[in-house]
């Protein structure tokens, strides 16, 4: 009888043991197929928008195969907004066995949110002190780069090493660890993480990404205007048009003058215009051009009369990064030269370009984050192009309007869209010309890679 009440306790502990042990893993396999089972409880040192890491755990959840990357799970309760309470941003760790392996970053754009998973040494050793058992204290700094309109974020945690590790209430020191996320307002349609610098990192590239619960607002990028109606309207503005004939003024004073350089213009958001802050023989510069929309300037009789590298990269971008919409940015040429069956017997060959590519490639301050050195090897591509276009044993005459080898419109158009492959910008600025009638041509290439004007209506 004995032995059969040691047989019977010893099949009850076996039971139980085997019922607690299927009972842990059913659980581990639960938590590891849906990340979002457990309840969110914010174990961060700062307030968060908990309303959209609960959202972003949901997504997570339900798309939680096609989302991961590689090794680890997001510690959600660590999850940060960094001080953004608008539903837009968090940064989480992700971690196996108790150690941070990346940080998985989440940004809403409009109504989509995207994943980006990172391995910056220095998150992920902020979030491993966060999640560490250690005496912490913590603090936040906000900057605001007014300029810049870079808007950036720090939040820093110190932690206390004691001197010796069996007295942890002993003398010992304190160390800090931060991690910052900058928010710049040129940045909106930057999808991915906004690196400290203010650059958009990508990483959501040309993934759609996620549905975000609720919609949660409009896209901040509003729908392309009418090209045509754009510069229709640009040009209707009487500054606009003063400072227009300014620039022709000095076109035409180049015809004569061969000592007369560039000028130009600058269309400020107040209603007025603004000379150019730099004007040289061949050379125009806007030094500050956040206060404006776009401008003007000419070409001498000396130049070639189509946009430069530099006109492109420095100047246009240049105004497109200084827009909530970098399409409302524009700049124009204007270039004079001699025509027997012209009016005065003058004619003006007259441009406008316009960014139409991701605000998120243009950088701070523009220029698409091209070096010096680039800029100049463009310039020196350009100058091929000038030479290899009037070469009338590669290209006949289609391309010159005389024997001395100028380029004729559609050569000055071909350059344009030559130049632009170079600089890999190929569909991301828009080219268009304006008539001595005012009227205005969007100009493109066709199947054989041939400039065509299509008339505005």
């Amino acid at each position: 009888m004995l032995m059969m009440r040691k047989l019977i306790s010893w099949l009850s502990f076996t039971m139980a043991f085997c019922l607690l042990l299927l009972s842990c893993v059913h659980d581990e396999i639960y938590t590891a197929s849906d990340p979002a089972s457990k309840e969110y409880h914010s174990k961060s040192l700062w307030k968060e928008d908990e309303k959209y890491i609960k959202n972003v755990m949901k997504i997570y959840s339900e798309h939680h195969e096609e989302i991961k990357k590689g090794a680890g799970e997001p510690m959600w309760d660590y999850a940060m907004t960094m001080d953004r309470f608008d539903e837009s941003f968090l940064m989480v760790p992700l971690a196996e066995h108790g150690k941070v392996v990346a940080v998985l970053n989440v940004p809403r754009k409009g109504q989509r949110v995207y994943f980006t998973y990172t391995q910056v040494h220095n998150d992920m050793e902020f979030f491993q002190n966060l999640i560490s058992s250690r005496p912490k204290r913590a603090e936040m700094t906000l900057m605001d780069n007014t300029a810049g309109k870079l808007v950036c974020t720090t939040k820093t945690i110190s932690m206390f090493y004691p001197d010796n590790e069996s007295d942890p209430d002993g003398p010992g020191h304190w160390e800090s660890h931060h991690v910052t996320e900058c928010k710049s307002q040129q940045l909106e349609s930057c999808v991915g993480e906004v690196l400290p610098d203010g650059t958009c990192l990508g990483g959501g590239g040309n993934d759609p990404g996620y549905p975000y619960p609720g919609g949660g607002g409009e896209d901040p990028q509003p729908e392309p205007e009418d090209p045509c109606q754009k510069t229709k309207s640009v040009l209707n503005k009487p500054h606009v048009q003063q400072g227009i004939n300014n620039v022709k003024a000095q076109a035409l004073q180049s015809l004569s003058n061969i000592n007369a350089g560039e000028t130009g213009f600058k269309e400020k958001k107040d209603g007025t215009i603004a000379p150019a802050d730099v004007n040289s023989n061949h050379n125009v510069v806007f030094n500050d051009v956040t206060d404006s929309y776009g401008g003007y300037h000419n070409h001498t009789a000396l130049g070639t009369h189509m946009f430069a590298p530099r006109d492109i990269a420095e100047t246009l971008f240049g105004f497109a990064a200084a827009q909530t919409n970098v399409a409302d940015a524009y700049f124009g040429m204007i270039a004079a030269e001699w025509c027997s069956s012209c009016p005065n017997n003058v004619q003006y060959i007259n441009y406008m370009i316009q960014f139409t590519g991701d605000a998120s490639d243009l950088g701070i301050n523009g220029n698409y984050n091209f070096t010096p050195a680039q800029i100049k090897q463009f310039e020196n591509q350009y100058l091929i192009k000038v030479k290899e276009l009037s070469n009338i044993s590669l290209n006949g005459t289609t391309y010159i309007k005389n024997q001395a080898g100028d380029l004729n419109e559609k050569g000055l158009e071909k350059l344009f869209f030559e130049i632009l492959k170079q600089m890999n910008l190929a569909g991301k600025v828009n080219l268009q010309r304006i008539e001595s009638n005012g009227s205005i041509s969007n100009v493109t290439l066709d199947n054989n890679g041939v400039p065509v004007g299509s008339p505005c209506p």
